[in-house]
Formats: C-alpha cells, sequence, structure tokens
C-alpha cells in the first residue's frame, strides 16, 4: 500500500512540476495554458487518491471530496485543448462546458457544511469497505461515459482537422496530429480500465481506495504523454485554411466533386474549367510547381492567379485527388522519372526525393509506396533488372 501511496504522491508532484514547466515560458501560448491547467487537474485527482488511501482524511477531513468535482472538468478541458490545437482559439461559448462542474460542486454544498466527525464517518464507509459501493460503482461509470463523450468529440475534430490539411497542403509532418490522436485513444484505454478496476473491486472486494489509486498510476500516464506532446512540439499546429467549401475527395474516397456536379453547383463553367486545367497543366508539366517542399493550395493558387476555392474545385475535377495526394503523386512521378534517367544513377533516391519536393523519408516512402505500390528501392531495382 504505501508503495502504491508513494508512486501516486510522487507522479501528482511531477505533474504539477510539468504544468510550470509548460505554462512558465509560454504565457502567450493558449495551447500551453490550456494543456498546463488540463495537466493541473489531473494531477490533483491523483493527490484526491493519496490523500485517502494514506488516511491523511482523518487528520484534514474538511478537504474530503474537494477534489471529487474535478472530473466533469477532465473532457471540457481536453476538448478546449484540441480546439485550441486545431484553431488557435476556444470555441464559443466555451464556458457553458463548465456548467456541470459547476453544479456538481453546488449540489455537494450540503456535504461540504457537514461536521468533520460526519465527513470522516462518510470517506470511512468508502474507503474502508472492503468491497467498491455500488454508488461510487455508478459514479465511476458516469464518468466514464461522460469522459468517452468528449474524446470521440475531440477525435471527431481531429479527423475533420486532418481531411482539411489534406486539402489545403502537399506537406503534413509539422502540422500532424498524431501524437494528439494517440494520447486520445490512450484515454480511450485508461476509461476502460477504470470500469474493469472498478468492476473487478466490487466483484473481488477490492477497497474503493486501492482501485482508485490503480487509476491514478494510468492517469499519471497520460499527464506525461499530454507534457509531452506539447513540450516535443515547438511549433503551433493551428493553420489557416481556405474558408471556402473544398471540392476535393476526402480520404475515405468519398468523391465530393461528383455529388457537387449532379446539383449543378460548380462555381468554374465550362469555358473556366478548361482555361484553368491548362494553366494547372503547364505548372505542373513545365514549371514543375510541385518541386516546392512546403507548396500549399494558398501558394499555387496565387502562382496560377485564381482563387484557393477555385483551385481546390479545379484539382476536384481535373484529378479526384485531394490537393495533398495530387502534389504528392506528381512528385512520385517526377521521381519515377528520374530514378529511370541514367543520369540519375549517382543520386541517392532520398537525395532525388527530397529535390523533387519531400521533406522527409517517412512521407516519401508513404507516398511512394501509395501510389505505385512498391517501395522506391524495390522500383530503382526492378528499372535496373530491366
Amino acid at each position: 500500500m504505501q508503495f502504491l501511496i508513494f508512486l501516486n504522491f510522487a507522479a501528482a508532484l511531477q505533474g504539477i512540476f510539468l504544468t510550470y514547466l509548460i505554462v512558465h515560458s509560454r504565457l502567450n501560448d493558449k495551447k500551453s495554458l490550456v494543456l498546463g491547467l488540463l495537466t493541473l487537474i489531473l494531477s490533483i485527482s491523483i493527490l484526491g487518491g493519496v490523500f485517502g488511501l494514506s488516511g491523511y482524511y482523518k487528520i484534514y477531513p474538511h478537504l474530503i471530496n474537494i477534489a471529487d468535482p474535478l472530473f466533469l472538468l477532465y473532457g471540457p478541458l481536453l476538448f478546449f485543448y484540441i480546439e485550441v490545437l486545431t484553431k488557435n482559439k476556444l470555441p464559443p461559448y466555451f464556458y457553458l462546458h463548465l456548467f456541470p462542474f459547476i453544479i456538481y460542486i453546488i449540489l455537494n454544498i450540503p456535504f461540504y457544511m457537514l461536521s468533520a466527525n460526519e465527513k470522516v464517518d462518510f470517506a470511512d464507509y468508502i474507503f474502508l469497505n472492503d468491497q467498491v459501493p455500488l454508488r461510487a460503482l455508478l459514479m465511476q461509470v458516469f464518468r466514464v461515459v461522460y469522459l468517452t463523450v468528449y474524446v470521440f468529440l475531440c477525435m471527431w475534430i481531429i479527423r475533420k482537422y486532418q481531411i482539411r490539411i489534406l486539402a489545403n497542403y502537399s506537406s503534413i509532418e509539422e502540422i500532424s496530429l498524431s501524437q494528439s490522436k494517440r494520447i486520445l485513444n490512450f484515454f480511450l484505454i485508461i476509461l476502460i480500465i477504470s470500469v474493469l478496476t472498478f468492476l473487478i473491486g466490487y466483484i473481488y472486494s477490492i477497497s474503493y481506495t486501492i482501485s482508485n489509486n490503480i487509476i491514478g498510476l494510468f492517469i499519471s500516464i497520460v499527464i506525461y504523454g499530454f507534457a509531452f506532446s506539447t513540450w516535443n512540439k515547438n511549433k503551433i499546429f493551428a493553420v489557416e485554411f481556405n474558408e471556402n467549401k473544398s471540392y476535393s475527395r476526402s480520404p475515405e474516397g468519398v468523391d465530393i466533386v461528383n455529388k457537387i456536379k449532379i446539383r449543378n453547383k460548380y462555381i468554374l463553367d465550362e469555358d473556366q474549367y478548361k482555361k484553368y486545367s491548362e494553366k494547372l497543366r503547364k505548372a505542373i508539366e513545365q514549371d514543375k510547381v510541385f518541386v516546392e517542399n512546403n507548396l500549399s493550395l494558398t501558394e499555387l493558387s496565387k502562382i496560377l492567379n485564381i482563387q484557393p476555392y477555385q483551385l481546390s474545385e479545379l484539382i476536384g475535377r481535373y484529378s479526384c485527388d485531394s490537393f495533398f495526394d495530387f502534389i504528392n503523386r506528381n512528385r512520385v512521378e517526377e521521381i519515377k522519372l528520374r530514378l529511370k534517367d541514367p543520369k540519375y544513377d549517382n543520386y541517392s533516391i532520398l537525395g532525388v526525393a527530397m529535390d523533387c519536393g519531400f521533406n522527409t523519408k517517412s512521407s516519401f516512402n508513404a507516398a511512394f509506396k501509395k501510389f505505385t505500390g512498391l517501395t522506391p528501392s524495390e522500383f530503382r531495382n526492378k528499372k535496373t533488372i530491366e
């Protein structure tokens, strides 16, 4: 027991210290401020479990249940963090998400008004019970359901964000939210573990405090994960998008262009489409604009002297690709031509890829495999054999 207390206490203190590190030098960074607050709330929650298991609640009875309402802040703060991460601003009417937390505090006022002995008697019933009380189990299930709603909401926001990135950028390494997606997936695992822990505790007579502190250990991992996701990234993820409707194909393969065509809502008429298609063809085949490493939809629209939303529709109708796939497909085609050209035999494959617009080896390999079905080495070896 003492070892479990020590681990959670150390994790909570480190979480509080991480909060300081996250916020201290980034006071003007909204995402760091929100993440710092979430890290602090999670850390204090761990201390609540330590408070019960260590028996200190008998010495400081008026601190009992003080941290309990904080679980209603996990979801909203997680949601705020993802919103700031993707849009660099809090969601509209964000304060409405805090109402359940405020209501829960109001409902607990009668308990907070109890005498010290009454609070200790209540805590003894919860903490010293050999079995997780049904009331506590139901409360944990409610917490899991409540937080799960927010986790899936955050996943939906990230999915939309990633689709918009593909419609506007040709290189996404520096604006990927893969780390945050992994953290959200881990959050879901923690929620499942929480339910199983309390169910096992209810069935096999494991005390509430032990179950609570076991969950606290997993929460500490979430704390470190969130801290790392921001501390390890110096760039702001939120980027500007073309706010006009994008008409390119989504990564899931839903051809939005065809849906719009059925409704006769193309922005470009046939003359414009032919004119702009020729501009686009020359920009790709003659000027090879795709070799610019961080080419974006906005930048290419300036080169072609058309509006971003027009270019978005044009690419969708011209190739049925997202902007991301359209540019990278042409990069791969150029790389294939160069790898077949004897004058590039002394060049490394990665060197050719970088010269054609790719920023990293991993993004190049993924794109090449996607559009050719072969790895770059397999393609060059096949060309040599032929």
